[in-house]
């Protein structure tokens, strides 16, 4: 909601009395939600990069391919900073450089991968660096995300199914790519990125899936950053070795990572600069928004002033999947992330066009079965029903 309605509402609040006797309320009009459209799968209208060699020529190949859609990227984050946290992209720079001795010491190949993207998009290192180091220079701020993660057993075929959609500002959208990323000394890994980044959401050749909710405890510290931590987990075998990738590095900012792995098991991991705490599924299935669950961090949450609608979408989300019983495949979790309850500030979050100026809303969904190591992605809405399929 933006701060312009958020004062209107306030000063309807006020004079409630006499709105009432005035039939003011007669000339509201809610934002009405689209039809969900069935399932049809469609080329994918985000940029496909195949990416292979060492980790400077993967960078710079990935550079070379989405050159104005990087340089899109950095405008869109310049702005960002500006406007959440009063920071200019030369602060952010600087900011970003305090990193590195981390992403060296604890994400091997990293600099020299974002190098590449540097060289491949023709710009200097240092904002490709303040690019993958973005959630933590604007570490109080939080997009919105709905998370959803199925053991073999809660589903009809056998698989660990895991989904999100990724709420965030329309720019954001023609920014996204999907890098297929082979690799001789570490899985290969088919990720959905935004344009410059080098580590995001999906999952490996070894069936380890991954998922990102935002959360926030308001501050921060010299770390590993949130995107190379999820590259790191998506160049690991094991779920003992995704979680040692959040465990035991000194971490920048907070997030929630769903990890999924193919042997059945889906763990949803909490973490601050200081604490982190593992949620298992067990008897239901996982399902995560964007405020703490676990005791032990949840009382430091600072995300809980940012989109409030983490509480209702999560009270949906977990009605949905009770109401669901098993999750027959791909399509009925995708299902259920095109709900329109609570419309617009539901799961596939529409923009409100009551809200002046930047407008949160679903940049897409994806869904994963880490058995057959296929993901499907929405081209825009999720109720628009149009996909793209991929496999690793």
């Amino acid at each position: 909601m933006s701060v312009t309605r958020r004062k209107a509402l306030t000063v309807l609040g006020a004079s409630a009395a006499s709105l009432l006797t005035s039939n003011v309320f007669a000339a509201v009009t809610l934002p009405q939600a689209p039809a969900v459209q069935p399932l049809q799968v469609v080329p994918c209208q985000y940029p496909v990069i195949e990416l292979s060699g060492t980790p400077f020529e993967r960078g710079k190949a990935y550079g070379m391919a989405v050159k104005e859609a990087v340089r899109r990227n950095i405008a869109f984050y310049k702005m960002i900073f500006k406007t959440f946290s009063n920071i200019s992209w030369e602060k952010a720079m600087a900011t970003s450089k305090k990193f590195l001795p981390y992403i060296e010491k604890f994400c091997p190949g990293a600099i020299e991968e974002m190098k590449g993207v540097a060289s491949g998009a023709d710009l200097p290192f240092e904002e490709i660096l303040t690019l993958n180091c973005r959630s933590e220079i604007m570490f109080a701020a939080s997009d919105g995300c709905t998370a959803v993660a199925f053991l073999k057993e809660q589903t009809t075929g056998g698989s660990v199914l895991l989904g999100q959609t990724w709420d965030w500002f329309m720019p954001a959208r023609e920014n996204t790519c999907i890098l297929k990323i082979r690799q001789e000394k570490a899985p290969d890994i088919l990720m959905v990125a935004e344009a410059g980044l080098i580590g995001g959401k999906g999952l490996n050749s070894c069936g380890i899936g991954l998922c990102l909710n935002a959360v926030s405890i308001g501050s921060g510290k010299e770390g590993v950053p949130l995107h190379l931590i999820m590259r790191n987990i998506l160049n690991t075998t094991l779920p003992t070795e995704a979680l040692d990738c959040i465990a035991h590095v000194p971490r920048a900012g907070s997030a929630t990572l769903t990890i999924g792995s193919a042997e059945d098991l889906v763990m949803a991991v909490e973490y601050s600069p200081n604490e982190f705490d593992v949620l298992m599924a067990e008897e239901e299935p996982l399902a995560h928004t964007n405020h703490f669950l676990s005791p032990l961090i949840a009382p430091h949450d600072k995300g809980k002033a940012g989109p409030l609608s983490t509480y209702t979408r999560l009270n949906t989300v977990r009605r949905k999947i009770k109401k669901l019983g098993k999750a027959d495949g791909l399509n009925a979790v995708y299902s259920l992330l095109t709900s329109h309850e609570f419309f617009p500030e539901s799961l596939c979050y529409h923009e409100d066009v009551r809200d002046s100026g930047l407008r949160a809303c679903t940049i897409y969904s994806m869904v994963m079965d880490l058995n057959s190591k296929t993901l499907l992605i929405s081209n825009g809405y999720p109720c628009e029903g149009k996909v793209s399929e991929f496999s690793i």
